[in-house]
């Protein structure tokens, strides 16, 4: 419907209104209407009244509809910490009403509220809550589910977690199939964002064209403000991606598109994400003015939304509404408290045996309450208490079977191993091979099985050891090393730990990722990079840990060779200690690979 068509039958509506169940109705459509025409100041004022009317009147399901309005209106202008209050209040009542749609429906909001805001840990969390609601409610749409799968997605995706948001954006097609996958063009586009940042731009591109068409298709040619928010991140997607493949008249074109979109959306993340993408164009084509401009009206929306002070007021929003209920309980017995005061005050003359009588309880009351805290304080000591003997019992249980297990791991394939190396070394010794293909493959065989037993070893030694130091580490790998110049005489090791960093430790899993990084590193600059010197570097920096594999082989061009599932391994192993690994090579001069680990303890 038309804008000046609504007016029209608005005005009409409002002649017909009689009780105050259609005025609460005639503004939530006002509400509603401004919100889907953008009209975001208009939207949050008739939000406000139809609120509070439907408050009044116990309409709680329209209720719940205004603050989900109104909670996209506040995204847009970037006011999450409003949103959010919103998103917690109408989670509140629709657990109060038994309402599943929107049991489902606040925490996806919230979702991406935290989103917005760049706090994905959370935004996954209520992502969660929100699938689990809806495929627990049989009424549910797949386009519940599939909502809830999206939101989930989105917050991995900026999480730098592209397979866990792969993962739950393929998952929308199990339940949107069809002719229906015309109405999810955002999961289109969101696969094609993932893609992108794993630097895959053709197959990227090809998902976000489609998302483009689908939006267009589902327009109908009405561009309403969801058409132009889509479009907004479609379109910024593409630039990118042009720019990426170096067709910068190209990224130009769709920038100024995006630009188009973004602005007609309203919305204050998709003008940052457009500024943002603008200042890293201008950056690769090394338009130093244009790049700074972009980048300080990128800086102006991100601080705009971002102030600590707005950080402070998001994180008290999710414990404020939890605990409500109990501050109003107290509210109310301190008020009933000081009207019996009051009461006693004006009596006191008449009904002093009364008040003493009446102190006498409360202090026998207080004695009471005292007696029962320090009991209840004694409870939770006796229960911590346990609780800590029951976690030592289980770790030493633990403990008991990693040992265990080490040991079946040892005695049993240990020995195997050893079996079939030395059944092969015996088979070529006892019979005069002619075939040199099947000696060739026999060598193979005890070579594998030879490699394996190191592995396992190392496996067994990370098992017995609860945590490992920088110091284990550093035997460890020196025996690697000397191994590796059994083969290799001519290379020159050098291995250097500050001193301040022998002690510290890592549980065992987070030393054998770090061992495996290394041990990977090493292992790729003795085959492929013929080097004759590497140098290992464990190293403080500032508040964190620095460890350089440095070589002086043949490196490479890290724009032009894609690297392979060993590196892809290496930073996924760095990554799950929560540290990051980064690639340096320069043709003919060497390959440095830089891990930096937060500090852990000394």
């Amino acid at each position: 419907m038309s804008k000046d068509s609504s007016d029209y039958y608005f005005k009409k509506a409002k002649k017909s209104i009689k009780t105050k169940a259609d005025l609460a109705e005639y503004y939530f459509c006002k509400n509603a209407r401004c919100t889907d025409y953008n009209s975001q100041d208009s939207s949050i004022y008739y939000g406000k009244i139809a609120a509070k009317m439907f408050l009044d009147i116990k309409e709680y399901n329209k209720y719940m509809y205004v603050l989900s309005n109104m909670g996209k209106t506040y995204l847009k202008q970037g006011k999450y910490e409003k949103a959010i209050e919103g998103y917690f209040t109408g989670m509140k009542v629709a657990e109060r009403e038994k309402n599943n749609y929107w049991m489902q429906a606040f925490p996806q909001s919230a979702s991406i509220a935290y989103h917005d805001f760049e706090e994905y840990k959370k935004g996954v969390a209520y992502g969660k809550i929100a699938l689990a609601k809806a495929l627990s409610n049989k009424k549910a749409t797949q386009f519940d589910v599939a909502g809830a799968l999206n939101a989930i997605a989105i917050n991995f995706d900026d999480w730098k977690k592209p397979d866990s948001a792969l993962y739950y954006h393929f998952k929308v097609f199990k339940y949107i199939k069809g002719a229906d996958t015309l109405k999810i063009a955002n999961t289109y586009n969101n696969i094609g964002n993932t893609l992108l940042k794993l630097k895959k731009f053709k197959a990227s591109e090809k998902w976000i064209t489609r998302a483009v068409k689908i939006s267009k298709a589902n327009s109908n040619g009405a561009k309403n403000a969801f058409y132009y928010y889509e479009n907004a991140t479609n379109y910024n997607n593409l630039a990118t991606i042009a720019y990426e493949l170096k067709e910068y008249d190209k990224a130009e074109v769709l920038f100024d598109t995006s630009y188009f979109y973004a602005s007609r959306s309203e919305s204050v993340e998709k003008l940052r994400d457009y500024y943002y993408a603008r200042y890293l164009f201008n950056k690769k084509r090394n338009n130093v003015a244009k790049a700074l401009a972009f980048q300080e009206e990128y800086l102006k929306l991100r601080d705009s939304i971002f102030k600590k002070d707005r950080e402070a007021t998001f994180a008290e929003l999710e414990t404020k509404y939890e605990t409500e209920k109990k501050e109003k309980q107290l509210l109310k017995s301190k008020a009933e408290i000081r009207e019996r005061e009051l009461e006693l005050d004006k009596k006191n003359t008449q009904f002093l045996i009364l008040g003493l009588i009446s102190l006498a309880l409360l202090s026998i009351i207080y004695l009471i309450y005292r007696q029962q805290k320090l009991k209840n304080t004694q409870q939770k000591q006796e229960f911590e208490l346990k609780s800590a003997i029951a976690k030592i019992e289980t770790q030493n249980k633990l403990q008991e079977q990693r040992l265990q297990i080490s040991r079946d791991l040892h005695d049993n394939i240990g020995s195997q191993l050893t079996f079939i190396i030395s059944s092969v070394d015996n088979i070529k010794y006892a019979f005069d091979l002619q075939n040199a293909k099947l000696d060739t493959k026999l060598s193979t065989i005890s070579s594998f099985a030879k490699a394996t037993i190191i592995e396992l070893r190392d496996t067994i030694w990370a098992m017995n050891k609860s945590e490992i130091s920088f110091e284990d580490l550093q035997a460890r790998i020196h025996n690697f090393i000397d191994k590796a110049q059994e083969a290799k005489e001519e290379i020159q090791f050098n291995f250097e730990i500050d001193e301040t960093l022998r002690s510290t430790t890592f549980t065992s899993l987070e030393g054998m990722n770090i061992y495996r990084t290394l041990q990977e590193a090493i292992n790729n600059s003795i085959k492929y990079a013929e080097a004759s010197q590497i140098a290992i570097k464990i190293q403080p920096l500032d508040a964190k840990i620095s460890i350089t594999v440095e070589d002086n082989g043949k490196g490479f061009d890290c724009e032009e060779v894609e690297l392979g599932n060993g590196m892809a391994n290496m930073k996924k192993r760095i990554a799950d200690v929560n540290g990051t690994l980064d690639i340096h090579s320069v043709p003919n001069v060497g390959t440095t690979i830089t891990i930096i680990l937060n500090s852990h303890k000394a």
